[in-house]
């Protein structure tokens, strides 16, 4: 993947405890940089279930957010669209 942007995010020791507090529960050792990563993927996912659900996505569109995604998390997306039109 290509990074076009280096930025960097000043986080509150709350976010950070939070981080932490994750971090303490994943077996595999993970950076902050890959908790963050991986939190960004969760709040993606989530985002396009959410602009699905409203209208506001076309199949085009979600077909290519859900490019981005690992397999599981774009299948879970499915899932929850399959649920809604129901």
């Amino acid at each position: 993947m290509k990074m076009h942007l280096e930025e960097y995010v000043r986080l509150t020791d709350d976010s950070l405890h939070k981080l932490e507090v994750i971090q303490s529960c994943i077996s595999d050792e993970m950076t902050m940089k890959e908790l963050v990563e991986g939190g960004v993927d969760l709040m993606f996912t989530t985002a396009l279930g959410d602009l699905w659900e409203a209208g506001e996505l076309t199949s085009e569109g979600l077909e290519n957010g859900l490019s981005y995604l690992e397999d599981y998390l774009a299948e879970k997306v499915r899932r929850r669209i399959e649920k809604l039109e129901k």
